[in-house]
């Protein structure tokens, strides 16, 4: 899968090391030719993660249940350069034995998994990103679809989606992603403005989308999506118009819009943004009406805040039915299902808690290695959590609250969304909470406050 990166070739600089307990760990090095060498063999020993209480009682809860249906998404973190404007963790140019040992990772992990809760277990979805798929070769990517399949029963209507650098494939990788079984392709794009690429360290030109979208088609890929991010340097009415335009003239299936939040501490590397080239939070506004007035002009239909796909999508007539759900993962009209997430940093959900793996590649590593479970952090969910959770999905699903779900004790999301009337975020109406179309610009700012509610129901106030 790995095609030489247009219109730059990247050379990994550094170090990978991989190992586990009772094993040496040989050093690999990338020098400034690109050539690959070998040192000396170092032996590696971190602290392995404990597996949380809540999240060994989820598994076993689930093992007692071998006739319910999972879903599957698998991090991969690396991609062929780390964008300036990313605040991922991705690991950029790592050379193929680093890989290729992530991967054996991964089907070690999701074999383990299996075998914990019963094999043959269906699989409604599967999704491989977290950074690009793109770096993986194809026997990688081929080995470990056929890992998935031998671990789970995997159905020819699986939804199976996967995360590619558009630089980085041609029509032969689509043809085998196909053959795989993969429908969805995600294709990152961010913004086609020259200015505004080299300003986050991004160069790709629009007819090489054009290009990758129709490569996709051909080989029979139900769902391109073509992800944009707003809020970058040197964006402005005029330029985001521009993109819009050609973006929809490449008629992909779905449009995914993401925000860039400018966070240099967490990311280092953007420390090399001009944060006054930075629109303006007005003017990030603007550009988000702006792409909302292009794509439904187009005939997108607009899903929460972030996701624009066609009036005919399957997504689109579970929203006109109330089917629409949003996973960790995306919109979907798959009924829910514990997400089992692998892969270093993977955040998964088993009945509603979210369980989170460690975000240390050798820790990880090491954990699957001794047979042992990489999750180091779990969310456990509470009743109250439950019906916040519920909330959250209404407003991300049908932009409202009903108010028999605000009577059920839930009288604090109520009373926090309640506080944006006065803006014009909200409408109260006699049976529910609604969003307004300003509001919806908001979403996930009404979403994130939701999230910031105590775990646990508050009681009553004193004397009440």
């Amino acid at each position: 899968m790995r095609l030489p990166l247009s219109p730059f070739e990247v050379r990994a600089y550094g170090v990978a090391v991989t190992g586990g307990p009772d094993c040496n760990a040989t050093q690999t090095s990338i020098n400034g030719a690109g050539v690959v060498r070998s040192g000396a063999e170092l032996p590696i020993s971190v602290p392995l993660p404990l597996e949380p209480e809540a999240h060994r009682l989820a598994l076993d809860g689930l093992a007692q249940r071998p006739d319910e249906a999972v879903s599957l998404a698998f991090t991969l973190p690396f991609c062929a350069a780390h964008c300036l404007c990313c605040d991922r963790d991705i690991l950029a140019a790592q050379p193929e034995e680093v890989i290729g040992d992530y991967v054996d990772g991964l089907i070690e992990e999701t074999r383990r998994l299996a075998e914990r809760l019963g094999t043959r277990r269906e699989v409604l979805q599967l999704n491989l990103g977290g950074g690009s798929a793109s770096e993986l070769e194809e026997v990688q990517v081929s080995r470990l679809v056929h890992a998935v399949r031998d671990a789970w029963h995997l159905p020819a209507d699986a939804e199976m989606s996967i995360d590619c650098d558009p630089r980085r494939v041609g029509w032969m990788q689509m043809q085998l992603l196909r053959s795989l079984g993969f429908t969805h392709v995600n294709f990152g794009v961010l913004d086609l403005d020259p200015r505004v690429q080299q300003a986050i360290g991004r160069r790709h030109s629009a007819a090489l989308i054009d290009d990758v979208c129709e490569v996709a088609r051909s080989c029979d890929i139900e769902y391109v999506n073509l992800g944009l991010m707003i809020g970058l340097p040197h964006q402005n009415l005029a330029s985001w118009r521009d993109t819009l335009r050609r973006v929809v003239a490449m008629a992909p299936d779905r449009i995914s819009l993401q925000c860039y939040r400018h966070q240099p501490r967490l990311s280092p590397g953007q420390y090399a943004i001009d944060v006054d080239a930075l629109p303006e939070p007005n003017e990030c506004l603007e550009l988000m009406r702006l792409t909302a007035e292009v794509l439904r002009g187009a005939g997108y239909c607009w899903l929460g805040s972030d996701q624009f796909v066609l009036e005919t999508d399957q997504l689109a007539i579970a929203q006109s039915q109330g089917r629409l759900r949003r996973s960790l993962v995306s919109y979907t009209t798959a009924p829910p299902s514990a997400m089992l997430a692998q892969g270093v940093a993977a955040v998964g959900e088993i009945d509603g808690h979210v369980f989170s793996n460690t975000e240390s590649m050798a820790a990880w590593r090491q954990a699957v290695r001794a047979g042992r479970s990489p999750v180091a952090r779990a969310q456990p969910l509470t009743p109250w959590r439950a019906r916040v959770r519920q909330a959250q999905q209404q407003l991300q699903c049908q932009l409202e609250v009903p108010q028999a779900l605000l009577r059920d004790g839930l009288q604090p999301v109520y009373a926090r969304l309640a506080r944006h009337v006065q803006s014009g975020w909200i409408q109260v109406q006699d049976d529910r909470l609604v969003v307004t179309e300003a509001g919806r610009l908001a979403l996930p700012q009404l979403i994130a406050e939701l999230d910031e509610l105590p775990l646990a129901e508050p009681g009553p106030r004193p004397g009440v």
